[in-house]
């Protein structure tokens, strides 16, 4: 077992802790996206304003720069641990290996507590792998208790991992059954998102100005009520308001600002 470096996952920001309302530990993994660490594209489905909003480096702590190329602390951790990943994969998944465990310990370890500290009793745990990348995880493979597995969802097939992705054909692929996955749309894809909807899947769209009921003749749900897309109904577009200031100002087409409704809505 290596000795583990930097913390794998996240479950204190302010998405994983909404999670706690309805059950869950929503466990989020960080690393620089895209190419920010110089080890290769962790975000290969990215565009330019994609990239130009991401929450993984534009929000929250991560985003509390004085200037855009200024390293803090969070991005430091979130680059140390994209090279790793990528330099060192099979030693840096025994340490995500080793941190789900330990998530599990910790939440069993507070339902049989009166008084549990920030875990709630009878938690479920969610994972969700891409905080700020688009790895296709499902090809993965990590070790667990000396066997190989194809990936971590089938290492721990007990658990739910969700994820966004702009890569649409994912969603095509054999995944895991425990692995939810929802489209995100960005200034190039509507076509695809619309599609994929259309078949069956679910979509995220950010919307600025607050969401519509419908956009396109789809429904669309409130998707910062929480981060737990296995709980959401089928072909519905997944609703965000736009985080950080550079998305609050985008004007690329990567943040709906007019969003077409059904007149039955309106």
């Amino acid at each position: 077992m290596t000795k583990m470096q930097n913390r794998i996952f996240s479950v204190d920001d302010g998405k994983a802790l909404k999670a706690q309302d309805y059950g869950y530990i929503n466990a989020i993994h960080y690393m620089a996206p895209a190419r920010l660490a110089g080890v290769g594209n962790l975000c290969a489905g990215s565009t330019i304003s994609c990239r130009k909003n991401c929450l993984g480096w534009e929000s929250g702590h991560a985003g509390i720069v004085a200037n855009d190329a200024d390293i803090n602390a969070t991005r430091a951790s979130r680059i140390a641990k994209a090279r790793r990943f990528m330099r060192t994969r099979k030693e840096y998944m025994v340490d995500v290996v080793r941190s789900v465990e330990l998530l599990e310990k910790r939440i069993a370890k507070a339902g049989r507590r009166a008084r549990n500290g920030r875990f709630k009793r009878r938690s479920k745990l969610c994972i969700r792998l891409n905080g700020s990348t688009d790895i296709p995880w499902e090809g993965v493979a990590c070790v667990r208790n000396g066997v190989t597995y194809r990936n971590i969802m089938a290492a721990f097939p007990h658990l739910v991992f969700v994820d966004y992705t702009k890569i649409a054909s994912r969603l095509t692929r054999d995944l895991p059954a425990n692995y939810y996955l929802t489209l995100s749309r960005h200034e190039d894809n509507e076509a695809a998102v619309l599609d994929a909807v259309r078949a069956g899947h679910n979509a995220a769209v950010v919307f600025a100005g607050g969401l519509p009921a419908t956009w396109h003749g789809l429904r669309v749900i409130d998707g910062d009520a929480h981060d737990l897309r296995h709980l959401d109904p089928r072909g519905v577009i997944v609703g965000l308001s736009p985080k950080g200031r550079k998305a609050q100002n985008d004007t690329s087409g990567f943040v709906v600002r007019h969003a077409i409704t059904d007149a039955i809505a309106a």
